[in-house]
């Protein structure tokens, strides 16, 4: 296998090319070598609204809201390299939308996503912004969770268990459509609130690569191809992550998204996901309905066996904001015999989540798809 060379994580942890992780992070190379590309391609895609010191001063922000004091300090020490930043009614709104969508991402709404348009911004530099904020909440899980396999533990307050967050209770979406309240393994639609690309307006290259990843009739992935590179890049990640043989079971991978989504209150994330671990082990569907089930502000890791219930209260602790993830969940991992693959594909898929969710629930939301009743 090769060294990947400038990894902005293994140098955050300085972790040499012989250390376990290093060599590990290697055996998912697909996920290793694009969450290094996703950094630069992001840092790099040319921006009006969006210049390099603005990039550099929302990932900081976005990394000290998410707890990651290791990527707090890269990005703050990138920032001090850069021209002062000057904050316009633009940027004022580009940083509440920030501080909402890393803290409380079910919060955002239609009205948000609009002001950005009254402002003059384009779809692409929305998406643009999008990415970035969360791809910083992806790279901050990472971090902060390798940190652990590595017995750094940043986190030394002691927390209470982490609780299902809050989810939809209107009853019609923005256009109308009947919208889920509650959480279901049940296959949803969703509709963006921005503008997607048409398909038939792609390129030859973007419509190869989404027709390849099965994503040209999606409205999801036609409004993220407003910022097409990183959307390819970004599937590779979780193909990477998530299609992997070897390591942590498919299912338990799925369950990790479904419980990210119950913390962040995304539905329709938790519906595909959810079904899937279904799906991969029919045995567990009562644990997955369980936990689906769980209502607002209840502890998601309770009345599973030992192993769900040490996964769940890790993945759950480290979808938290501010991360409250700890060496001693680690430590209880792999007493029940969790291998370091296992706990890589667990920490990746949870972060890979922080991520999703915050996407889907910031540029639209999901509707009930009307059943034939004939």
């Amino acid at each position: 296998m090769t060294i990947i060379k400038n990894d902005l994580i293994n140098s955050l942890l300085n972790l040499t090319p012989e250390s376990e992780l290093v060599q590990i992070r290697l055996e998912r190379p697909v996920a290793t070598e694009n969450t290094q590309a996703a950094f630069e391609t992001i840092f790099s895609t040319p921006s009006v609204e969006l210049p390099t010191n603005i990039k550099y001063y929302f990932a900081y922000e976005t990394a000290k809201q998410t707890g990651s004091q290791i990527l707090a300090n890269h990005y703050l020490a990138q920032l001090n390299a850069q021209p002062e930043v000057v904050f316009s009614p633009a940027l004022e709104l580009a940083k509440k939308y920030l501080l909402i969508l890393v803290n409380t991402p079910k919060a955002t709404d239609f009205t948000l996503i609009q002001q950005f348009i009254d402002l003059g911004w384009s779809e692409s530099d929305i998406i643009l912004l999008a990415q970035l904020i969360t791809f910083v909440t992806y790279q901050a899980r990472l971090v902060d969770g390798f940190s652990l396999l590595e017995n750094h533990n940043s986190h030394q307050i002691k927390t209470n268990k982490v609780v299902a967050g809050k989810w939809n209770n209107r009853p019609t979406t923005q256009k109308g459509q009947p919208s889920p309240t509650v959480f279901t393994q049940d296959e949803l639609g969703w509709e963006s609130w921005l503008t997607a690309r048409e398909a038939s307006n792609l390129d030859t290259e973007e419509t190869q690569t989404m027709k390849k990843f099965g994503q040209l009739n999606s409205e999801y992935f036609l409004l993220l191809a407003h910022q097409s590179k990183i959307l390819e890049i970004r599937t590779l990640i979780d193909r990477g992550i998530f299609y992997t043989s070897g390591g942590l079971a498919r299912w338990e991978r799925e369950l990790a998204a479904a419980v990210v989504s119950k913390v962040n209150g995304c539905i329709y994330c938790a519906s595909v996901h959810a079904r899937k671990a279904s799906q991969y082990a029919k045995e567990h569907r009562t644990d997955v309905d369980n936990l689906l089930a769980t209502p607002s502000g209840t502890i998601l890791a309770d009345g599973y066996d030992d192993r769900l219930q040490a996964i769940i209260d890790f993945v759950a602790s480290l979808s938290a904001t501010p991360i409250q993830s700890s060496s001693e969940q680690i430590t209880a991992l792999r007493s029940l015999g969790l291998s370091e693959l296992e706990l890589l594909d667990l920490i990746q898929s949870t972060a890979f989540f922080a991520w999703a969710n915050r996407l889907m629930l910031s540029l639209g939301e999901p509707f009930e798809i009307t059943k034939n009743k004939e």
